[in-house]
């Protein structure tokens, strides 16, 4: 679902929550209450999604990754954000779900993995590092894409949880509990949400 509407007064990007426990899910988890008639983007524009590809690693400071300088650009990288968000929220919700993903959210996936491999060579160190002239504002979105293959290639993936409060929040989330039953994507928000309605109703 792309989001219709934008927040007119935007929470701090440093306010927004990062409960998915993996990059790739705090990226999908960037819409607030994914199922509400009214949702919030957290990454609604530019200045913001660098905002928060900072505050996450997905963007690091000797990046020297800065806002694009044109209208185009700009539009340009925010339909790209917004296409691999929902790409990666369907595969993820397929896994949950235990259903065949779409092959659209796959093609888009592949896409990015392909643009992050040819953005990388190996130094004389036997390291990979980003070449010069892929230091932009896609730089976050390749990054991404490749927490994203190693999050579903990786056993770890069995854990990978949808929030209980299905009827707003929609957040996903690595349930990492020693007992693998956690519900909410945070106690603080949905959990206490739902015990303060269990509360009224006794």
């Amino acid at each position: 679902m792309t989001p219709a509407n934008a927040s007119s007064t935007p929470r701090p990007v440093a306010a927004v929550r990062l409960d998915g426990g993996r990059l790739c899910l705090d990226f999908v988890n960037t819409i607030h209450d994914r199922y509400a008639a009214d949702v919030e983007d957290y990454v609604q524009d530019p200045q913001r999604f660098i905002a928060w590809s900072e505050r996450t690693g997905a963007l690091r400071p000797d990046d020297g990754v800065c806002v694009p300088r044109t209208a185009h650009k700009r539009a340009a990288l925010m339909r790209e954000v917004v296409a691999l968000r929902e790409d990666l929220h369907a595969l993820f919700a397929a896994r949950i779900d235990g259903l065949v993903p779409r092959a659209s959210a796959v093609r888009g996936l592949d896409r990015w993995l392909h643009e992050a491999w040819a953005s990388q060579s190996l130094g004389t160190d036997g390291y990979m590092h980003w070449r010069a002239d892929a230091r932009d504002a896609q730089l976050s979105l390749k990054r991404i894409a490749l927490d994203a293959l190693d999050l579903l290639a990786n056993p770890a993936a069995s854990r990978l949880r949808r929030c209980a409060n299905t009827t707003s929040c929609g957040w996903l989330f690595l349930d990492v509990s020693k007992n693998g039953r956690r519900r909410w994507c945070a106690m603080e928000t949905c959990g206490t949400a739902e015990k303060m309605q269990r509360y009224r109703r006794a």
